[in-house]
């Protein structure tokens, strides 16, 4: 036994001493040094692209700085690399062997033999930000902060523009944050999505504060970014200017201010102008991975992370098991003493804000663009009072006399001054008709406004639709009572007064004493 392993050491050493033998001669193989240049190809210079060198560069493009390396991937300050360096900035050789020094300013010095090679001046996890410059180039430092006495700097331009035009995975994307070592710092990390939405411009429900919920606190795909029916209140906000799709969606779950949000062409868009600070432009539009993971049911199982679209301010998910690429752009933490004059300059629009959701407002109003508003819904040349109905006032209490049951609902509308007007009234049965959605048998009701008489034009059509919900999700209203109209059976009387119940689709009757809600309208301008 003794005599067996000292034969399988023996053949170990062998085979381990015979590799050595063949990586020194490939070495001497190469040829001789052509002298001190730094950029020589040959003899000793660690951007030989023979050898083992380049054996151990088949790794070149994971993002990943693999053994026989000095990059791969990202960006670095000249001066890092090189301390004759005077200002610059250089990003990684297609390679890998080392950095591209070309857009160097200054000439490196004469005791490093390979400028492009940063030796110990760039081990990660070295200097964290002992060793930061504010004035390097490859950087934005917000001048506006992101929580008390932090300024976020930004990686700008993103140094790792992935592969095949697809940005890096999630995984390839933090080792990359991870490893990079620029402006002299070499903490950099993946944002969080509250981060990356403090970049956002153009879009209100994105912006931070804005409608859409999902957050660093607030991460379920379930309950912070899926409200496609509006029945938790955000609706389609966290689709960005995509809400605004008519094809899918009803522009009135967007929750976007329609005057100033999704102003750009789509030649702007085309030209990489997106809805992005205005430092960052010239970078993708495209998605951009944060490090704040969807806790949704499935996407917890599939280990998927929050994104941000600046091209449409869309926040979504994507899982690195499933090979999903976004792009990447680091981040770190600074302080008021790293933004510099030449920042962009910005007040904190916080101070003027009335509102960073809808439970700062009162009045039925919503919060947009951080201020309270009143909000509608348009359809057919008619605007409809939107939100949830208030009960205090359009649900009529028992006690009052007959009469007066459909009358204050009359008032109420008469009398109401909402989203700027004052001209709004009880819809007509026909009015009210036109705002039944998926029951056909509604609109097949002969009975109309102008032909309102019962029984002479009512039949069994007018209620033979299945229980469901039948009003438009950009209403957000109730349906658990039916809406008065302001059509009687007689023009003469008021003690017959035509109703619908959106539940069932069904038109009829109702007596001005019976509880209804009124759900007022005016023509749109």
């Amino acid at each position: 036994m003794r005599l067996f392993r000292f034969f399988v050491i023996f053949s170990l050493l062998s085979f381990m001493l015979a590799a050595c033998g063949v990586s020194d001669d490939e070495e001497t193989d190469t040829g001789s040094s052509s002298g001190s240049n730094p950029e020589d190809s040959t003899g000793d210079n660690p951007e030989d692209s023979t050898g083992e060198e380049n054996q151990q560069n088949v790794n070149c493009g994971d993002k990943i700085v693999d053994a026989g390396e000095v990059c791969d991937g990202g960006a670095q300050e000249c001066k890092a690399i090189d301390s004759g360096y005077t200002g610059g900035f250089a990003s990684c050789r297609p390679d890998c062997t080392g950095w591209d020094t070309s857009a160097c300013q200054g000439s490196a010095s004469n005791n490093n033999e390979n400028p492009n090679d940063p030796g110990n001046n760039t081990t990660p996890g070295g200097n964290g930000d002992g060793g930061f410059d504010k004035d390097s180039q490859g950087i934005w430092v917000d001048p506006k902060p992101f929580k008390e006495g932090v300024h976020l700097i930004w990686e700008n331009p993103m140094g790792n523009k992935g592969t095949g035009g697809l940005g890096p995975t999630h995984a390839q994307s933090q080792t990359y944050c991870e490893n990079l070592v620029l402006a002299g710092a070499d903490d950099w990390r993946l944002p969080t999505i509250d981060e990356l939405r403090t970049l956002v411009r153009g879009i209100s429900t994105i912006e931070p504060g804005g409608k859409c919920p999902t957050s660093e606190s607030c991460t379920k795909q379930e309950t912070c970014n899926d409200d496609k029916e509006n029945t938790q209140g955000f609706g389609n906000s966290c689709l960005g200017c995509e809400a605004l799709n008519t094809d899918k969606y009803d522009p009135a779950d967007s929750y976007l201010d329609l005057e100033n949000d999704c102003q750009l062409s789509s030649t702007q868009l085309a030209d990489n102008k997106c809805y992005i600070v205005k430092a960052m432009h010239g970078d993708p539009c495209d998605g951009t991975w944060s490090n704040t993971p969807n806790t949704g049911t499935a996407a917890s199982m599939m280990k998927a992370f929050w994104y941000l679209n600046y091209k449409s301010g869309i926040i979504h998910s994507d899982a690195d098991v499933l090979s999903g690429a976004n792009w990447v752009r680091c981040v770190r933490e600074g302080t008021a003493a790293d933004v510099t004059e030449e920042e962009e300059e910005e007040t904190d629009p916080s101070q003027n804000w009335e509102c960073t959701a809808d439970i700062d407002c009162t009045g039925g109003k919503t919060c947009q663009s951080h201020k309270c508003v009143a909000v509608t819904y348009v359809s057919n040349g008619l605007e409809w009072q939107r939100g949830t109905v208030n009960e205090t006032l359009n649900k009529w209490e028992e006690g009052v006399e007959r009469v007066e049951k459909w009358e204050p609902a009359k008032a109420y509308c008469e009398n109401l001054d909402y989203a700027g007007h004052n001209d709004w009234r009880l819809p007509n049965l026909t009015e009210l008709k036109s705002l039944v959605q998926g029951c056909a048998a509604t609109n097949e009701c002969p009975v109309t406004a102008e032909n309102p008489a019962y029984p002479g034009n009512y039949s069994s059509v007018c209620k033979t639709c299945a229980s469901g919900n039948y009003m438009p999700a950009g209403l957000g209203l109730k349906i658990d009572f039916p809406y008065w109209t302001s059509t009687t059976d007689d023009p003469s009387k008021a003690t017959r007064v035509w109703a619908i119940n959106f539940m069932n689709g069904e038109v009829f009757y109702s007596y001005a004493s019976a509880n209804h809600y009124a759900m007022c309208v005016r023509n749109a301008n």
